[in-house]
């Protein structure tokens, strides 16, 4: 049995009124009771008329709680309460007296098909589990289309999304519309008791419905545009320019009307197909002309130095002369309109090595003797060290002293100062002033016979090989 719209909405009131949670029947207000339902509020209307027809009620006698969220418990109890309604005309469904409450409506939800799987009735009820929910509590002519929502046209829902079907039927009957300008479902937002309260206004008024569309209106088609010309001029290098007054086009298709054919070694600044000529502009034509050419190269050679202190600053040993080597390079060139354009090098063919020259040149250096003094050193040598003890005047006429050493002159000329150590003794500073018969690079160090060192200087390998440093 199918009852009339009026029957229905006179008879819901105490299904809504459990649905929901309250406990007494709703009243007629002429103000509102409410301090948390602002007149400004969107949904101001809904609730009122909502609480007015008995369909809910405030959560206490002054709050609606308009924010709060509905269980998934809530939703299918309201659901199978409108659908036996709907049908019977009365409602004979109780909540369980035992652990759940909601069982019964539940169970009458899956025999009559308002849902199709289990959920966590506990939880609080998405937008998108809501709207499946009371899309099925009513048959198809309940919630007859009276707005063209083409499918696809909710932003965030599809046609084919787990909850599409039955969001956009309510779109379509008017009973949403979505929660922005751009209509979106927002579907996995929970949904609000005061939202529920406009769903539910608009599910018994049919006059209550929303009129709108998501369909994208036919844009008015544009008036045909005027096709621009261009002027193209094509410079070719080495015969006749062509100037042409076109529409857009390509230049094969400039050259291809007028029957003239580019030579392999013509290359146009566009390409011929693909470059679409949409503005006045001056195409050039160039000729390249490909060849190799071979140069012969000298190789100089280069210079490898090495410092020592071995010998004089400044001195050079040469290590080795080195020579300059000879190569050919074979390139390719490439000349645009008879100058030469780009060339690169494909290989070096070499005729002849280069070899490096290499030697040593002194660089001297500096070191801190054991006196503390840091000393500037032309080059350092190790040499034959001795020693002897006469005491009178030296060869160059100055008495013997703690820093005389006596040399042969044809090396070590008179005056040369130095200083004279090894790792484990150090005679210091000292100045060739005396001579004899020494050998070439030998060192004949004065020192008294009580110097402790003296003794030493007869054993032989213990101090007779010493580094002198020649100093600056």
């Amino acid at each position: 049995m199918k009852n009339t719209l009026k029957k229905w909405i006179i008879s819901l009131s105490a299904a809504v009124l459990l649905a929901v949670g309250m406990i007494s029947p709703a009243a007629a207000y002429t103000a509102n009771p409410f301090t948390d339902v602002s007149p400004t509020a969107w949904y101001y209307a809904d609730v009122m008329n909502a609480v007015n027809r008995g369909l809910v009620n405030g959560k206490t006698g002054s709050t609606f709680c308009p924010d709060e969220y509905l269980t998934y418990a809530e939703t299918v109890k309201l659901a199978a309460c409108m659908n036996q309604l709907w049908w019977t005309g009365t409602i004979t469904l109780a909540p369980a007296s035992v652990s759940p409450w909601y069982q019964p409506y539940v169970d009458y939800a899956w025999m009559t098909g308002i849902i199709a799987e289990d959920r966590d009735w506990g939880a609080n009820a998405s937008r998108g589990g809501f709207m499946a929910i009371f899309a099925s509590a009513l048959p198809a002519d309940a919630l007859t289309a009276i707005n063209a929502i083409p499918d696809g046209s909710i932003p965030d829902v599809s046609i084919y999304d787990p909850n599409g079907a039955a969001i956009y039927a309510l779109y379509r009957a008017g009973i949403v519309q979505g929660s922005d300008e751009a209509h979106a479902c927002y579907p996995y937002h929970y949904i609000r008791r005061s939202e529920v309260a406009a769903i539910l206004t608009r599910m018994m008024d049919a006059s209550a419905r929303l009129y709108f569309t998501t369909a994208q209106a036919e844009p008015e088609p544009a008036p045909e545009p005027e096709v621009p010309k261009y002027w193209i001029v094509v410079d070719f290098y080495d015969r006749e320019d062509l100037s042409v007054y076109t529409e857009a086009t390509t230049l094969g298709m400039i050259l291809g009307n007028r029957g003239i054919t580019l030579a392999d070694d013509e290359i146009p600044s566009v390409d011929l197909w693909n470059d679409w000529l949409a503005a006045d502009m001056t195409i050039t034509v160039d000729k390249y002309f490909y060849t190799t050419e071979d140069v012969r190269k000298t190789v100089p050679r280069t210079a490898e130095e090495i410092g020592i202190d071995t010998i004089p600053r400044g001195e050079i040993n040469m290590l080795e002369e080195g020579r300059d080597g000879e190569s050919i390079l074979h390139y390719t060139v490439i000349y645009k309109n008879g100058m030469e354009w780009e060339r690169w090098l494909d290989w070096e063919e070499v005729l002849t090595a280069m070899v490096p020259e290499r030697y040593e040149i002194g660089v001297g250096g500096t070191f801190v003797g054991g006196d503390g003094v840091t000393y500037s050193y032309s080059w350092k040598k190790i040499c034959k060290a001795t020693y002897y003890n006469l005491v009178g005047p030296t060869y160059s006429g100055n008495y013997t002293t703690t820093r005389t050493v006596a040399t042969n002159l044809d090396y070590i000329p008179i005056g040369t100062r130095m200083y004279i150590k090894n790792d484990r003794y150090d005679f210091g500073y000292r100045v060739s002033e005396d001579t004899g018969h020494l050998d070439p690079w030998q060192v004949d160090i004065w020192m008294m016979d009580d110097d402790p060192n003296a003794p030493l200087m007869s054993i032989e390998g213990v101090v007779r090989d010493m580094e002198v440093y020649f100093l600056d």
